[in-house]
């Protein structure tokens, strides 16, 4: 395959479960606790995209941010990662060769980067080097944030800064 060379500029990580994918909505549909329903064969497979995730996710694109899946695996659930995996080549085909599953958000991005999670108090976001946008269940917004963070005349913005709505 060879060594892959992406663009330069800014780079959009994105979490799935609770920011591109309901999970929430899922676990409730099913009658089952997060703790529990997190450890199912095929829960990850069959969640639903969040209201506009996917429009948001062509328009982050389209502006020209390379964008890329970025989600932790849960414990005791070893069907999770193909899941998934499975899920974006389902949802957001032009990700399907960039997904990164991590126990640790906080070894990827640079300063320039930004990382859209519901939960970023988890999974060693707050050492992401870039800025984290909490994901607050409204990608309008988001977009928002992200667009008022590109054209800021502050300069760059500092590493681990989590932007506040």
């Amino acid at each position: 395959m060879g060594i892959r060379k992406y663009p330069a500029g800014p780079r959009v990580y994105i979490d799935l479960d609770g920011t591109l994918a309901d999970f929430e909505a899922s676990y409730r549909r099913h009658g089952h606790e997060p703790a529990i329903y997190k450890k199912l064969a095929g829960a990850y497979y069959q969640l639903d995209p969040i209201e506009g995730a996917i429009e948001a996710v062509d328009s982050l694109s389209r502006v020209g941010l390379h964008t890329w899946v970025l989600s932790k695996l849960p414990s005791g659930n070893p069907y999770s990662a193909t899941e998934k995996l499975l899920w974006v080549r389902r949802h957001l085909p032009s990700l399907a060769d960039r997904v990164i599953l991590s126990p640790d958000k906080g070894c990827v991005g640079a300063a320039g980067d930004f990382l859209i999670d519901d939960r970023p108090d988890w999974a060693n976001a707050d050492a992401f080097r870039g800025t984290v946008i909490p994901f607050k269940g409204d990608w309008r917004q988001t977009l928002e944030e992200i667009t008022q963070a590109l054209s800021a005349d502050k300069g760059p913005i500092e590493p681990g800064v989590v932007l506040r709505g």
